[in-house]
């Protein structure tokens, strides 16, 4: 898995931490962008994250998912921090990452799946 990560501060002060994903998403590679992604949202208050996984091929394996949100990640992960997952339409990417984003949202986390970018960005930008 390839990550690009770019941190933008809007003039409003708002974060904004944006990711491309490439390559193989399997559990080692989500675990390594949550890792990442909370350490930058940790530094910079009321983050808001958009992960392109657009250029990824999910390959998650479910019950492996659970367990590692059960471990530790949902604890290091800040509470007030939204996240946006953008996927293909292409094969069973969305629904694979649908129901990561549902395992995040059943640990009280801020996620959501989007087709597209624009759609994502509008739902970081609006208030919760």
């Amino acid at each position: 898995m390839q990550l690009q990560t770019k941190l933008l501060t809007s003039p409003d002060q708002k974060n904004y931490v944006l990711m491309i994903a490439r390559g193989v998403l399997d559990t080692w590679g989500l675990k390594q962008i949550l890792t990442k992604i909370a350490a930058e949202a940790m530094r910079h208050i009321d983050c808001k994250v958009l992960i392109d996984f657009i250029e990824a091929d999910c390959q998650l394996d479910l019950e492996e998912i659970d367990r590692l949100f059960q471990e530790q990640t949902a604890d290091l992960w800040p509470r007030d921090c939204k996240t946006a997952l953008v996927s293909s339409v292409a094969d069973d990417q969305y629904s694979q990452l649908s129901l990561v984003s549902t395992s995040l949202v059943r640990h009280g986390l801020q996620f959501a799946v989007f087709h597209d970018a624009k759609t994502a960005v509008e739902w970081l930008d609006h208030a919760t």
